[in-house]
């Protein structure tokens, strides 16, 4: 079916929530030129309109952290609950496959997430080959060039751009404590000015013992580093946990994006959130690779921005963030369902310094949109509890400024 550009079109569901602390019955949201324009009762005479019927309309959906490259890698690695056995097996599967491999599965994976009613990527890349798929999947990214070791992959200056209603940005990355110097993530950071600046920290228990210099796991993470040419004494570590390690750095402000915190304590949550930094919690990715995942309970509490994101295809078994949201649940059964559908839309456009674009659906907003069907006559207390928890009569789908012709 072809596909049209319309100026202005109106879109309503039986529900619609548009962020935080609204939900709303029968409201159209008018877009104009692929923005919200409005939340309406009824839109403009003559204006296009499609109402979608049983089901609910939210902002698209934030992947706030993922691998797109690694998409080749689809069930190569079951989870097995051994981080340093993961990692062994991905640099030794990693080079046997050609850039047109690589290109394809991305390909695939990124329509796959477009079409689920994904808006936005915080997509973390070793070589930016992956950037134009985004494009050609309907994708707006944030590309992390990450920096490994001590002089290895070094990231080019951020920069944004827009084509239409889509944003291609890059930004600065670095993999993680246990694999950066210090003196070079400071660089870094310093590198990534205001812009988003991300680092994976405390993903498993073999990170915290390494970098406290005890334990079997920590041990066994150490052989492997010096097989890959990173040495413990280089790393400059200037405290025993993570945390505390990239906080003595001065790397953590708002600006700064955290992914996985699964081994942070309580303590530790408490400080971060003076920070005013965000993490990312990928949960089945976490659960497979370390058996946990983090404290979202008491993060949320303590008042830290939380994203959603899927992590690769290396260590989940696709790029679903409505499974995510339902592994959340599933773990956490206490959380407020409205807690983690903010995580997977305003949460993840916060982190990736893009809430002014996405993440809601607010006048100026871009107008890309997801649409779940749900089952008829549920009450207003069980709608966002439906939708998060994957009770979903139909297959989500994106909607937004695009009409069929």
């Amino acid at each position: 079916m072809g596909q049209r550009q319309a100026d202005t079109l109106a879109f309503k569901a039986k529900w619609t929530w548009p962020g935080p602390g609204a939900l709303e019955s029968g409201l159209w949201v008018s877009l104009e030129k692929g923005r919200v324009k409005g939340l309406v009762r009824e839109p403009e005479p003559g204006v296009p309109r499609l109402d979608l019927g049983e089901g609910i309309l939210l902002p698209g959906l934030v992947n706030a952290h993922c691998h797109l490259e690694l998409s080749f890698m689809a069930g190569m690695i079951p989870p097995q609950g051994d981080f340093v056995g993961w990692m062994e097996s991905l640099v030794n599967l990693r080079p046997n496959h050609g850039p047109e491999a690589i290109l394809e599965a991305a390909y695939e994976a990124a329509c796959f997430m477009a079409q689920n009613g994904v808006a936005l990527v915080g997509d973390i890349t070793n070589t930016g080959r992956v950037q134009e798929i985004f494009r050609q999947a309907g994708l707006s990214q944030v590309s992390f060039f990450e920096a490994l070791g001590s002089t290895k992959a070094e990231p080019p200056r951020p920069d944004l751009s827009w084509n239409g209603n889509l944003v291609s940005a890059q930004a600065v990355a670095a993999h993680s404590p246990y694999s950066v110097p210090a003196s070079r993530l400071r660089r870094l950071k310093s590198k990534a000015g205001s812009t988003p600046f991300a680092i994976h920290l405390a993903e498993s228990e073999a990170e915290t013992q390494y970098l406290s210099g005890n334990g079997p796991l920590g041990e066994r993470m150490d052989a492997f580093l010096l097989q890959r040419g990173v040495i413990r004494e280089d790393l400059e570590i200037k405290s025993p946990t993570p945390l505390t390690h990239v906080l003595s750095l001065g790397l953590l402000d708002k600006n700064t994006l955290l992914v996985h915190g699964v081994q942070l304590n309580r303590e530790e949550i408490k400080n971060l959130a003076s920070t005013g930094a965000s993490l990312c919690v990928c949960p089945r990715s976490n659960l497979g690779l370390t058996g946990s995942m983090a404290l979202v309970p008491a993060l949320l509490e303590a008042g830290v921005n939380l994203a959603l994101g899927t992590d690769s295809l290396s260590s989940t078994p696709d790029l679903c963030l409505w499974s995510e949201m339902k592994s959340l649940m599933q773990y956490y059964p206490g959380l407020k369902p409205e807690s983690v559908l903010t995580m997977a839309t305003l949460g993840g456009a916060r982190a990736l310094g893009l809430a002014d674009h996405f993440g809601s659906l607010a006048p100026g907003k871009v107008g890309e949109m997801a649409f779940v069907p749900l089952s008829k006559g549920l009450a207003r207390d069980e709608v966002l509890k439906a939708l998060v928890w994957g009770e979903h009569e139909g297959p989500p789908q994106a909607v937004g400024g695009k009409l069929p012709v």
